[in-house]
C-alpha cells in the first residue's frame, strides 16, 4: 500500500482519506492526514516496516515503497511501526549529504513538507517505479499525489478527459510521458529533484542522474561480474535482516537465479497457474534444486477478467491491470505476512534487450541471432480505421517529442529507452504498481546499480542474452540441463540454444497433434478463451452501453464491433475494455 495526496490549498478533514481509499474495493488502508497552514497532507500505511511518516516542528517526511539502505544497515527491516528508515533518509537529508542515485535502491518516493517555510520538496527514483503525478487545481493552487485517478478526484480533474492518452493507451499499451488520461495531470520527471517553493504553483526541478549514454570500455566479464555483485549485495541487504522470505518462482531463468541467491534461506515459493502444466513441472523441479518450498495455487479460467475492475482501481488509468498477477492470491497465499516477497521483473527489460526491436523471426530461427531493427521508429504514426485521422497524427506527434526527448542524451539506443525512461513508458510496470500496494515486494533487477550499468552496457550486449548469460551462469549450473519453461537452457549462451530450441519446438508440436500436451502450458492465463467466453461479451456489452467515446466516431453497436474485430490484436481489445471501464467508473 501507501500512497498520498499532498495539496497548497488546505482540504476538508477525511476528504483525502476518501480518495486514497477509493483505490481499494476491500481491505481499505488506514491513512493518516495532516493539516496546516501549508496545505493538507494524506498519507496510507506503508507495509515496508520502518518507513512510517515522520514529523518534528519544523518537517513531515512520507517515503512511499520501501527502498533498501545502501549508506547503513536495514536493521528497522525487522520493527513493525516504526519511522525508524524515513528518520534515517531525513537526518542524511538536513546534512546535505545525501546521494539519490547511490544511497537509496529501488523503487521510492520521498516527500518533505517544510511546516514554516511551506516549502515542499518530492524526490522521484532512478526510473519513476513509481510514479508522481502533479496538477493544478481549479484556483491554481499546487497537489501532488502517487495515484493519478485518487489526484483526479480530490482536485475536481476527472473532465476533461485527454482522449488522446486513450487512443495511446489501447493502441501501444502505455500512455507517452508525462501525459495522463486528465487534460491537467501530468507525471513528473523521474530521477528528479522536485521543489514547491512559497507562493508558487510551480515544480522547480534539478535532476540528480540521467540514463546519459555513457558506453563501459570494461571486458563485458568484468561488467558481468559487477552486476552478479550487485543483485547479491543488494538480496543480501534484506535477508540479513529476516528469515521471513517468499519468492515467486516458474520455468524461466530470472527465478532461477533469484532461488540461487536465496537457496541457503528458508522461503516458500510461489507460481500461480490455470492448472498444473508443464511451466509448474519445471517450477517444482527448480525449487526442489535450490531448496524452496514449492507452492502451487491454481485460478479461474477467466481470472483476469474477474479482477479486471478491481485491479484496474488499483494501478489507476493508463496501467494495464493483466500485469497485477498476485492479486487475489496476495491473501489466499498470505503474502503480507512476509517480512520481503522476492521478484525478477525488469530483468528481460534491463538486461536482455527485450525492449529493443528486432528483425523479424531473428533469434528463433537456427543459427540466427536476434539483429536490431535500425528502420523501426517509435515516433512513427500507427494506422488504425478505429480510430480519427487527427488524432493518430497528433498522437505520433506526441511520441515523437519523447524519443526526440530521449535521443538528447542517448543517440544509438533511443528508441529502447523509449520504452524504459520513466518505466511508465514500460507495459510490464503495473505488475510493482499493484505488488506495492498488497505485500512488500522486493525486485532485485530494479536496484540502482542494476539500472545503472544497464544504461551503460552496449546493446549488443543484451542482444541474445549475452551479458545475462555470463552474470547468471554460476548460478544457473545446478539446473544446467533443465529446461526452460519454453524449451531452451537458460545456462548455455546463444549458439547452443539456437540448435536446441527449434528441436524442442518441433518435439513439442507433435505432442500437441497426439494430443498429450494439451491446456494452457504457460505462467499466465489464456486470453483466446477468456475473449471467446460470454462473460468477455457481457462485459463488453455493458461497459459499451455506459461510456462514449467521441474519438472512435462510432454508436454502440458499431463499438461492440469493433472491440472484437481483427483491426484491434487482443492485447489492444483488452486495452480498449478496460479503458471503457474507467470511462463508465
Amino acid at each position: 500500500m501507501s500512497d498520498f495526496i499532498f495539496s497548497q490549498k488546505n482540504i476538508e478533514q477525511n476528504e483525502i482519506t476518501k480518495k486514497i481509499q477509493s483505490i481499494y474495493h476491500e481491505d481499505k488502508p488506514f491513512v493518516q492526514e495532516y493539516h496546516g497552514k501549508w496545505g493538507s497532507l494524506g498519507v496510507s500505511r506503508n507495509l515496508y516496516n520502518g518507513f512510517n511518516p515522520y514529523e518534528n516542528d519544523e518537517y513531515i517526511v512520507v517515503v512511499i515503497g520501501g527502498p533498501v539502505f545502501m549508506f547503513m544497515d536495514n536493521n528497522f527491516l525487522v520493527d513493525e511501526d516504526s519511522s525508524d528508515g524515513t528518520i534515517a533518509i531525513f537526518q542524511l537529508w538536513v546534512t546535505g549529504k545525501m546521494e539519490w542515485d547511490e544511497d537509496l535502491s529501488g523503487p521510492f518516493v520521498v516527500l518533505i513538507v517544510n511546516k514554516k517555510t511551506y516549502e515542499v520538496i518530492c524526490v522521484t527514483d532512478l526510473m519513476s517505479f513509481i510514479p508522481v503525478y502533479s496538477c493544478k487545481s481549479r484556483t491554481k493552487e499546487f497537489m501532488l499525489s502517487t495515484h493519478v485517478d485518487a489526484l483526479a478526484k480530490i482536485s475536481k480533474q476527472e473532465i476533461p478527459i485527454d482522449t488522446l492518452s486513450e487512443i495511446d493507451f489501447i493502441l501501444h499499451v502505455v500512455v507517452t510521458y508525462p501525459y495522463t488520461f486528465y487534460t491537467n495531470i501530468f507525471q513528473i520527471a523521474p530521477a528528479t529533484v522536485h521543489k514547491n517553493l512559497v507562493g508558487s504553483n510551480e515544480l522547480k526541478s534539478s535532476s540528480y542522474w540521467i540514463p546519459k549514454e555513457e558506453i563501459t570500455h570494461l571486458p563485458i566479464n568484468d561488467i558481468a561480474l559487477q552486476l552478479r555483485k550487485s543483485i547479491k549485495d543488494f538480496i543480501n541487504k534484506i535477508i540479513s535482516q529476516t528469515n521471513n522470505i517468499a519468492q515467486f518462482i516458474s520455468g524461466g531463468e530470472d527465478s532461477r537465479v533469484l532461488s540461487a541467491l536465496l537457496q541457503h534461506h528458508s522461503r516458500n515459493a510461489y507460481v500461480f497457474l490455470d492448472q498444473m502444466n508443464r511451466e509448474g513441472e519445471t517450477a517444482q523441479k527448480v525449487a526442489n534444486i535450490y531448496g524452496a518450498n514449492f507452492k502451487l495455487t491454481t485460478r479461474d479460467k477467466l481470472h483476469y477478467l474477474n479482477i479486471l475492475q478491481s485491479c484496474s482501481d488499483l494501478v489507476g488509468s493508463g496501467s494495464q491491470y493483466r500485469h497485477a498477477h498476485t492479486y487475489g492470491f496476495h491473501k489466499s497465499c498470505k503474502l503480507q505476512s512476509y517480512s520481503a516477497v522476492f521478484g525478477g521483473l525488469f530483468s528481460d527489460a534491463l538486461l536482455k534487450g527485450a525492449r529493443i526491436k528486432k528483425v523479424r523471426r531473428t533469434g528463433e530461427l537456427p543459427f540466427i541471432p536476434e539483429i536490431k531493427r535500425k528502420s523501426y521508429s517509435a515516433g512513427s504514426k500507427l494506422n488504425n480505421p478505429l480510430f480519427n485521422e487527427n488524432a493518430l497524427v497528433n498522437l505520433a506527434k506526441r511520441r515523437q517529442d519523447h524519443l526526440e526527448y530521449i535521443q538528447s542524451f542517448r543517440s544509438e539506443s533511443a528508441e529502447e529507452w523509449f520504452e524504459l525512461w520513466p518505466s511508465s513508458m514500460n507495459m510490464n510496470i503495473p505488475n510493482l504498481h499493484a505488488n506495492r500496494r498488497l505485500f512488500r515486494s522486493y525486485e532485485p533487477f530494479m536496484s540502482n546499480k542494476v539500472v545503472k550499468i544497464s544504461a551503460k552496457v552496449p546493446q549488443k550486449w543484451k542482444l541474445n542474452r549475452r551479458l545475462f548469460q555470463k552474470t547468471a551462469k554460476p548460478l544457473l549450473k545446478p539446473t544446467q540441463w533443465l529446461p526452460h519453461g519454453d524449451g531452451w537452457y537458460p545456462y548455455y549462451s546463444w549458439p547452443f540454444k539456437s540448435v536446441m530450441f527449434p528441436l524442442l519446438k518441433i518435439k513439442r508440436r507433435g505432442e500437441r497433434r497426439l494430443g498429450s500436451n494439451q491446456g494452457n502450458q504457460g505462467p499466465w492465463g489464456d486470453w483466446n478463451t477468456i475473449t471467446s467466453s460470454e462473460k468477455w461479451r457481457s462485459t463488453v456489452e455493458e461497459y459499451v452501453r455506459g461510456a462514449k467515446i467521441s474519438y472512435s466516431e462510432l454508436d454502440e453497436q458499431e463499438l461492440f464491433k469493433a472491440i472484437n474485430s481483427i483491426q484491434l490484436n487482443t492485447r489492444q481489445r483488452v486495452n480498449y475494455l478496460q479503458t471503457l471501464y474507467w470511462r463508465n467508473h
